[in-house]
């Protein structure tokens, strides 16, 4: 096995032998598609790329979710699930989880926060947790994000993890949501390292690639409201409009979104606070007593 296998977050020795069927056949029927019609393989490689995995909830994160304030939220005739917790009159806070999690992956911030007196609001993206959906993308995240600060008041901060961190930023860009504190939990700088890992785990052609990101401009092109395209919703691009503070963290050993892709947030935001750990990767970072204190710190400090 080699070590760009290795590293790769969906090709590991550790999978299943149903998901490592899975990927085969469905690498296959990608190469067909491919060189037959490109086009065909371009809207159902749109399809894969907008439906997220379905994992089981861990059993630290029931607690959360069973001591949380339910309620929902009508998005596109979806039903969003929205938990809070804490002082309902506090600051609020906006927990922004990644691709394939929930609201209470991001569990190990919610009693510092609300101890501190912040109203601390989670919400599972479309096909996510308990909210309905199967198929959603960065543009139609960022809208939810909208709809519940519209819904909720403003956010004194938001914490986005992963693809978290791409929603929150293009909320903000595009969708005009201004939280006074951002934080960037394992971010990245270019949806185009997302779509090439996304290739890359199916072996897709180039034509297919195109192909899938020429149907969505077409597909979205007025489904939000905003005008866009691959670039515009870069966060390389989309964190220019962050005016409030900006604290970024990563890890070194991140294999899911590698240190590099880091590295050009950074560079673009020399005002921004950082935090660079080693050796918790993509998830344990999320309950480092470091990471913690830290973002907790950076909230409570005056604007």
């Amino acid at each position: 096995m080699t070590s760009k296998t290795k590293d790769h977050p969906f090709k590991n020795h550790q999978m299943p032998l149903t998901m490592r069927l899975f990927f085969s056949a469905t690498t296959f029927t990608f190469k067909i598609l491919g060189i037959v019609t490109p086009s065909l393989a371009g809207k159902l490689a749109l399809r894969m790329f907008m439906t997220p995995p379905n994992f089981g909830i861990p059993r630290r994160e029931r607690k959360y979710r069973e001591e949380a304030t339910l309620s929902y939220l009508n998005s596109r005739g979806r039903n969003i699930s929205i938990r809070s917790w804490g002082n309902m009159d506090g600051k609020r806070v906006l927990l922004s989880h990644g691709w394939g999690g929930r609201c209470t992956q991001l569990h190990a911030f919610i009693k510092p926060l609300t101890d501190a007196g912040y109203r601390v609001i989670g919400f599972d993206v479309p096909g996510h947790g308990d909210s309905e959906g199967k198929l959603t993308n960065i543009l139609d995240v960022a809208s939810i994000i909208s709809a519940i600060e519209e819904k909720e008041g403003e956010f004194e901060a938001i914490i986005g993890h992963s693809f978290g961190t791409g929603t929150a930023l293009l909320a903000i860009d595009k969708f005009k949501v201004k939280p006074n504190k951002v934080i960037l939990i394992a971010y990245f700088s270019d949806v185009h390292f997302i779509i090439k890992l996304f290739g890359e785990l199916f072996s897709l052609r180039k034509s297919t690639l195109d192909s899938m990101q020429h149907i969505a401009l077409k597909k979205f092109k007025n489904t939000y409201d905003v005008s866009w395209d691959w670039d515009e919703i870069s966060p390389i691009n989309t964190i220019k409009s962050v005016k409030g503070k900006l604290l970024l963290i990563h890890d070194k050993e991140d294999h899911e979104v590698p240190y590099s892709q880091a590295l050009p947030l950074q560079q673009a935001s020399p005002h921004a606070k950082t935090l660079i750990t080693t050796g918790f990767g993509h998830r344990k970072i999320l309950m480092n007593k470091e990471c913690i204190s830290s973002i907790l710190l950076f909230i409570s400090e005056a604007n």
